[in-house]
């Protein structure tokens, strides 16, 4: 069958700084209404006059059009640190158009998507101390050797450079480098190298980004299945190096799942497996480098992955609880039965609320709701103001799509769950893929938004989220920020010994001196609460430099030793200089030089 429109298949201009489309924006359409311009989502094209309202009943402070920021379009770039030597070397062995300098290239490959630093400096004019000084596009594993053997040679700092979606800090350019830096942009590595149905792998160049991947196996009948939030844009490099997640973990696994082998090359050559096998007791795998990496010890140039046959059924569905806490209780419940939709997730009263608020004029939750529609769910017990959901999709044959089906609603009945309906189902997978606008959007209107996730033990879950909203609420206060913020948390994945937690915070800047500040000083505080009650530095967007510092909170000095030691012995002249996770600035204990 195919593949569902959860996203355009078209290809278009993405806006150079901020997240997605140059065709879909948000923007007002009357005092309190908004709408999506273009075609490309479920959101796209209609009216939708209960967002603003209600997120003006969540932080209690009003908004209005006049408050959108004039954003800024010319920027002040330094000069770039030339490395005449590399220049020239770069130009013997690339084509002139395989090699940038212009401003515009070395700004957009200097940041990746953290909205509340990166693109809310770039929106209101902020500077950036150091910039990359010229982009390099390989086209083929030749090209990026050349490229590292000449950074080497010349000594260049290299940030490879995937999709530009990271939202921890890695993209960042270390302030204090003084050596020419090239970011090497991979996106035009991006053919399938060869495709094994009888074995069920694909060999695919680390460029390719995730919607094109899938659009090219689907022609040929077959998914990877792995569909992370930013699918539109993020590439399989920077999936293996972040280790990244996607929405239906539960059929097709995590990225280190799906990936048995991976080429890197490193500054000492390259590393790789000279066989593919399901598995293979060989001692200490070079492959652990790979997941994880950041951009630390060389750039991926191809992967050898698992792939499936296009699913022969699909099913969408959705449940109500009437609290987050019997929401959780089921999705253990779930869990123990071993039969699981492709992808459940659990969202709480106010994310709940706020999907519904993103439906058309006259919806049937848009406000609009009849006294004897909600006299029906209170005789329930349902409470509009503590209701949670799941939207839920199952993959797979008719007769498992069947199972897993019956199985969900089952199970659903012990828990007093309602069916919210299959089309809610299928529109709360779709509108994932449009959350980011809406990040985007309310930054222009001064208000700092982002998400950050964990993952904890069963036993752990309500203990996190309380202590998470308990913190907020004290440095909320504490900080002098105006109105309430918009918090939010939902269950996206499920194993068997826990879950992720996904949160979304969002406050006004009203007032504050330094709005971006204030926000990582709230999250800083908020992450350590979720460390100390048992929670994960990161389920799926990595370290970067934004978590760097609590590393030494998630593993000994050992392990971090043997890390950098192992950083120091692929790299002894730092060629892959950015800097993230345990070779960040702000993580103890010695690190290789920075050349």
């Amino acid at each position: 069958m195919k593949p569902d429109p959860f996203y355009d298949p078209r290809d278009g201009e993405r806006f150079v700084h901020k997240w997605g489309y140059a065709d879909t924006r948000f923007e007002f359409d009357g005092p309190k209404s908004v709408r999506v311009t273009g075609d490309r989502y479920q959101i796209s094209g209609f009216r939708m006059p209960y967002l603003i309202p209600f997120v003006e009943d969540i932080i209690k402070l009003e908004i209005s059009e006049s408050d959108l920021i004039e954003e800024r379009v010319d920027y002040e770039v330094p000069e770039p640190n030339a490395n005449e030597k590399f220049e020239k070397g770069l130009g013997k062995a690339l084509n002139d158009d395989q090699v940038a300098a212009d401003p515009t290239a070395r700004l957009s490959h200097s940041h990746g998507q953290l909205s509340v630093d990166e693109i809310y400096r770039l929106l209101t004019g902020g500077s950036f101390d150091r910039l990359v000084d010229l982009v390099a596009f390989p086209e083929s594993e030749e090209d990026v050797r050349r490229i590292v053997q000449l950074a080497g040679e010349h000594g260049v700092c290299l940030i490879p450079f995937g999709g530009g979606t990271n939202v921890s800090g890695a993209l960042a350019v270390p302030k204090d480098e003084t050596r020419t830096i090239c970011s090497v942009d991979m996106r035009r590595m991006n053919r399938i190298i060869w495709v094994d149905k009888e074995n069920n792998l694909a060999c695919i160049e680390a460029g390719i980004q995730g919607k094109e991947m899938e659009a090219r196996l689907e022609e040929q009948g077959l998914t990877s299945g792995h569909d992370p939030d930013s699918i539109e844009f993020s590439t399989l490099g920077g999936w293996i190096s972040t280790n990244a997640s996607g929405m239906k973990k539960n059929r097709y696994g995590n990225i280190e799942d799906i990936v048995l082998e991976a080429t890197v090359v490193t500054a000492n050559g390259e590393i790789e497996t000279k066989s593919i096998t399901p598995r293979n007791s060989t001692g200490v795998q070079p492959r652990s480098l790979l997941f994880g990496s950041e951009g630390n010890f060389g750039i991926i140039t191809n992967a050898v992955m698992k792939v499936h046959p296009t699913p022969e059924a699909r099913d969408y569905g959705s449940l109500v609880f009437k609290s987050f806490e019997d929401g959780v209780c089921y999705l253990r419940a779930l869990r123990e039965t071993g039969t699981m939709p492709a992808s459940i997730r659990l969202v709480n009263n106010t994310e709940f609320r706020m999907g519904q608020a993103l439906k058309p004029e006259h919806s049937f939750w848009g406000g609009v709701m009849s006294s004897v529609q909600k006299s029906a769910l209170g005789a329930k017990g349902f409470d509009l103001e503590k209701m949670a959901a799941c939207t839920f999709l199952i993959e797979g044959t008719r007769e498992e799509v069947a199972h897993t089906r019956k199985n969900v609603f089952r199970i659903a009945k012990r828990f007093g769950a309602m069916s919210g309906g299959a089309s809610n189902g299928r529109r709360g997978y779709a509108l994932t893929f449009g959350i980011a606008y809406i990040r985007d959007f309310v930054s222009q209107l001064g208000i700092m938004g982002e998400t950050f996730e964990t993952s904890v033990p069963w036993s752990k879950i309500h203990d996190v989220t309380g202590a998470v909203t308990e913190e907020l609420d004290r440095q909320i206060e504490k900080l002098g920020v105006r109105g309430r913020p918009y918090f939010t948390y939902r269950v996206t994945q499920t194993y068997h010994t826990g879950v992720c937690i996904y949160f979304t915070l969002a406050f006004s800047g009203k007032g504050l001196d330094d709005p971006a500040a204030t926000y990582h000083e709230i999250e800083s505080h908020l992450r350590q609460a979720i460390l100390d009650n048992g929670g994960s530095l990161s389920h799926h967007h990595g370290i970067g430099k934004l978590r760097a510092r609590f590393m030494d909170q998630v593993q000994s000095d050992t392990s971090t030793r043997i890390l950098q030691d192992t950083k120091g012995s692929i790299d002894p002249d730092n060629v892959f200089g950015a800097r993230n996770g345990v070779l960040s600035d702000n993580v103890p204990g010695a690190k290789p030089d920075s050349g």
